[in-house]
């Protein structure tokens, strides 16, 4: 067995912990939302602040470069990095995890787009928040995608990445970040589950992104 590393427990606690308080769903209007009940004292209906357990962790915002990063694809135990950003014009990171109905339900849409737009040089990405720390967060992962029909990839941060300190400090579930081909993020993030693909926040980020996009 691996040597666990202190970093690496103190990176597990903290998303555990984050998605125990955030539950899964956010406080938004155009999207779906679900609270998690152990989330409901500390994300107040209607409100965006950050829960104070979090506030330390690092929160993205539109213009901001994501952290250099390694993972594993939970499909195939490929080594993913930073580096697939340069290799699409646009890609789509999908934070969920497990146990959030709402992640799991806007997948097909995911799915729709990931399909609708990957020969234009978009790549949607999944990011399960738990896969990357135990093995049975793993298989359950892989049977949730394999029950949705997912072919995207999804990854798992290394448990001693720094991007884990991303996961930390969202406050919903799902969260989705496009990101361009400099790494950078297009837009604040978007919080909570998709209800539908056509005339979304996400739709028109993903266009505005491609339309700044440099020909590979």
């Amino acid at each position: 067995m691996k040597e666990v590393t202190k970093k690496a427990l103190v990176s597990a606690a903290g998303i555990l912990m984050t998605i125990s308080l955030v539950g899964c769903g956010a406080n938004s209007k155009s999207q779906s939302t679900e609270t998690a009940p152990d989330a409901a004292a500390a994300v107040e209906s209607g409100s965006t602040d950050v829960p104070p357990e979090a506030a330390s962790k690092l929160h993205l915002k539109g213009g901001d470069a994501f952290p250099n990063f390694e993972a594993t694809n939970i499909s195939n135990d490929e080594t993913v990095t930073n580096e697939v950003f340069k290799k699409n014009k646009v890609t789509v990171l999908s934070f969920w995890f497990n146990g959030c109905t709402s992640c799991v339900k806007e997948m097909p849409l995911l799915q729709e787009l990931s399909d609708k737009y990957k020969d234009q040089g978009v790549s949607v990405l999944g990011v399960n928040a738990e896969a990357g720390f135990t093995d049975d967060a793993k298989k359950e992962g892989q049977d949730i995608l394999s029950k949705q029909g997912i072919t995207y990839d999804n990854i798992a941060f290394n448990s001693k990445s720094d991007a884990n300190q991303v996961i930390e400090g969202l406050t919903a579930f799902p969260t989705t970040m496009v990101i361009d081909q400099d790494g950078k993020l297009v837009g604040d993030p978007i919080t909570g589950g998709l209800n539908k693909l056509e005339g979304s926040e996400l739709l028109k980020r993903v266009d505005e992104a491609l339309a700044k996009a440099k020909d590979n």
